[in-house]
């Protein structure tokens, strides 16, 4: 079974700001295991960003898409 696409709004500690970041399946379970420090993720542009779970400071689930 394909995991939805969850599209943020994700703000990083510097205050850098990426909108509509589409991942596939929901961001908590990029979290799971501490070897896991870089969620990559497709911006607006289509293009993969790789950032790091700890820089995260907010989430906001925007939609979810089959």
């Amino acid at each position: 079974m394909a995991k939805k696409i969850h599209i943020y709004d994700i703000t990083m500690s510097n205050g850098e700001q990426f909108k509509n970041v589409r991942i596939e399946g929901s961001i908590s379970s990029k979290y799971t295991g501490i070897a896991t420090d870089f969620i990559p993720v497709e911006n607006e542009d289509g293009r993969t960003v790789e950032l790091t779970k700890y820089q995260i400071v907010k989430a906001e689930l925007v939609d979810i898409e089959d």
